[in-house]
């Protein structure tokens, strides 16, 4: 497929160096050249812009898709899986591929417990992580398993299932702190 787009624009007289400008001018101007993929989607995440950015990024369980409305912009996650989730005490929205430029939570600039553990009981990550300006707290999570995070906040806790396979949703919004 990407072979035919290759092609569509090429007879539409677009070459391939020009869409390599038109992307790295792209990344120098909202200050993401030389990132790699997991640093751009770090920065983005992180950003301590107001919401929404002026161009779109999102991320699904595969890539992170950047657009600034004209272009569109993909780079692959490789071995990797993005969750991003947003505990949450009165209000949240339905999100199944997390929004870096749009998605705003409840908490933001909080800090959270977060434990991470796979199907098995074995326990991948547990530390201390603020959600960032979104309200949104992002982790890098291994490709293809199964298991539950858990997220408390002065004496309230959520938990969740979550999954890394090629179609799980990178956008967890229902983690409703209670206790």
């Amino acid at each position: 497929m990407k072979r035919s787009i290759l092609f569509a624009l090429l007879a539409l007289g677009i070459s391939g160096s020009a869409l390599a400008q038109n992307d790295a001018d792209f990344l120098a101007a909202h200050g993401l050249a030389g990132k790699t993929t997991e640093q751009m989607v770090e920065a983005i995440d992180g950003s301590p812009q107001a919401r929404p950015l002026p161009y779109n990024a999102g991320i699904t369980s595969t890539e992170l898709k950047l657009s600034d409305g004209t272009q569109q912009f993909s780079y692959p996650l490789g071995d990797k899986f993005y969750l991003s989730f947003a505990p949450y005490l009165t209000q949240t929205h339905p999100c199944f591929n997390h929004s870096l430029s749009g998605c705003r939570g409840e908490l933001a600039n909080t800090p959270f417990d977060v434990k991470v553990t796979d199907k098995s009981g074995k326990v991948l990550m547990q530390k201390k992580m603020s959600s960032h300006a979104n309200g949104f707290v992002g982790i890098w999570l291994p490709r293809d398993m199964e298991g539950t995070i858990e997220v408390s906040y002065q004496g309230k806790t959520a938990s969740a299932p979550i999954a890394t396979h090629k179609d799980s949703q990178t956008c967890l919004t229902t983690l409703p702190l209670q206790g």
